[in-house]
């Protein structure tokens, strides 16, 4: 636990990171600065109490980190009382053995931690239905389009979902 209270704090804010990100720059900045958290979803966050840490373990080179962790910035700091912090994957492999699925180290590794830094959740790398979404968008003509709208949606739905398991008790 204190292991992961350092690290935390070691890390960086969002806008930190994205002042350092070398690979996909303009990606990054456009995804971040595009996304819009929606008002029914700032009304659910903005209810929601509980403080969280959050720590995202990323690259800059990741196209899933490219893509979801601006979407997870935004709906984290539409939160009331919750603080991001994002440390690279290549310096903490250590950690990153520990979220890995079947051997595999994915990014974004996004934990949600309570205040007293009790892990609470993990969200990895890209939502659940992203295999089934690329493949329904892909042979249309704006298919690449919708297919990453679509993601952020469903980055959006999962968050929620977890959050409203980890605040309601479902």
């Amino acid at each position: 636990m204190e292991n992961l209270k350092e690290r935390f704090f070691q890390g960086q804010t969002f806008k930190e990171y994205l002042s350092t990100v070398k690979e996909n720059k303009s990606q990054w900045g456009n995804n971040y600065n595009q996304y819009e958290v929606s008002p029914d979803t700032k009304n659910i966050l903005s209810q929601i109490k509980q403080k969280f840490y959050v720590l995202a373990i990323a690259e800059d080179w990741c196209g899933d980190a490219v893509r979801n962790l601006p979407v997870m910035a935004k709906l984290v700091e539409a939160l009331p009382d919750c603080e991001l912090r994002v440390i690279r994957r290549d310096l903490n492999l250590d950690l990153m053995e520990r979220y890995a699925i079947d051997g595999k180290k994915k990014i974004p590794t996004v934990i949600f931690f309570d205040s007293n830094f009790k892990e609470m959740a993990v969200w990895i790398e890209k939502p659940g239905n992203a295999w089934q979404l690329q493949e329904k968008f892909k042979n249309e003509p704006d298919g690449k389009e919708r297919y990453l709208e679509a993601l952020k949606e469903e980055v959006t739905r999962e968050v929620l979902e977890m959050l409203s398991a980890l605040t309601m008790g479902k």
